[in-house]
């Protein structure tokens, strides 16, 4: 039998990806475009780590609504349940309401480290960091902010998952 079918058979049947819902983050890059509300910005706000981020009630909406179509189309069997450990996506996998799911954390699912460009308006990114849009204009996949990470995975990272989970689903199904 060909390599790439052993490889094959040790993969999960099913990936399941689902992206958090709508964060503080998220609402607050919202509001500082709409311009004629208070700035979300504060110094409070920005002197958490986006990984503390928690959803909004529109995000806790989305995220039921995303498993009541799991349940629906896919089923509720899933033999290992992945989230990163921002609590946005912790909060997500919570109200995905998957029966008997065993959620893990897995680093490797984490949002990419936005350097200096981090807890930012979009507004503040392009007027206080210029020579860093620039470079991300010429090459988004590529660009690395200063102090952060590329979207490029290295080159073990983006196989990672899937191998990882893979070996331990013996043709079952991941969810992440």
């Amino acid at each position: 039998m060909a390599s790439w079918r052993l490889a094959y058979k040790n993969m999960p049947v099913d990936l399941i990806l689902v992206r958090h819902g709508e964060s503080e983050g998220n609402l607050a890059q919202k509001m500082a475009q709409q311009g004629d509300v208070p700035n979300p910005w504060t110094s409070g706000f920005r002197a958490r780590h986006n990984s503390k981020y928690r959803l909004t009630d529109r995000g806790r909406a989305q995220a039921e609504a995303a498993g009541e179509w799991i349940k629906d189309n896919v089923g509720e069997a899933f033999d290992i349940c992945l989230t990163s450990e921002y609590i946005r996506a912790m909060e997500t996998a919570a109200y995905l309401h998957i029966q008997e799911a065993e959620w893990r954390t897995e680093i490797f699912l984490r949002e990419r480290d936005r350097g200096v460009l981090a807890n930012k308006s979009k507004m503040e990114r392009r007027r206080e960091h210029a020579d860093e849009i620039e470079r991300q204009d010429r090459d988004s996949f590529y660009f690395q902010p200063s102090g952060g990470e590329s979207r490029s995975p290295p080159p073990s990272s983006g196989q990672t998952l899937a191998v990882r989970g893979g070996s331990k689903t013996r043709q079952g199904n991941l969810m992440g």
